[in-house]
């Protein structure tokens, strides 16, 4: 048993692959849950937060009453967000096509997430890809905001979101 959330297991695992996945020049190390924005010195910037996560408590109805069930069914998105600078002559959104490409073969290369909520651990399906939205900005420097959003889906005890009993 953890004393980590199944979320924040799922996350260190993410960290751990991507961080440890072989990058092609250019591809910058990814970092979690960057608090403020990167300057232009620092793009391209890589960096992995914990998106939304959605919960179905699992209530089964009982003549017209909710009874909780033992495990609550979760899906936690794993927002990878990536920032290039707008470099003359070449569009932003192309500058960050290389690393949308990497992040979505490091990605799917995860395979099944493992986490300790039981002897000898659980395996979570591997991430699906939800979708990518850009942003293109401009301000002190022009730069294209790409944010793709990743779901895991896992299930937690609903006692204890530390382990699956």
């Amino acid at each position: 048993m953890s004393d980590k959330t199944v979320r924040e297991q799922i996350m260190v695992a993410v960290m751990e692959h991507l961080t440890t996945e072989a990058r092609p020049a250019g591809i910058p190390e990814p970092v979690r849950t960057r608090l403020s924005s990167p300057k232009p010195s620092q793009l391209p910037a890589l960096t992995v937060y914990q998106g939304s996560e959605i919960v179905d408590p699992g209530h089964d109805e009982s003549k017209g009453r909710a009874r909780r069930t033992a495990v609550v069914r979760r899906a936690l998105d794993i927002e990878v967000e990536y920032v290039v600078k707008a470099v003359q002559g070449t569009p932003a959104d192309a500058e960050a096509d290389p690393i949308s490409v990497w992040v979505s073969a490091a990605m799917v290369s995860i395979g099944r997430i493992v986490t300790s909520g039981a002897p000898g651990g659980l395996a979570h399906d591997p991430p699906e890809e939800q979708g990518t939205v850009p942003k293109y900005e401009q301000g002190e420097y022009s730069f294209c905001r790409f944010t793709t959003t990743w779901r895991v889906f896992y299930q937690s005890s609903t006692s204890d979101a530390t382990s699956l009993t």
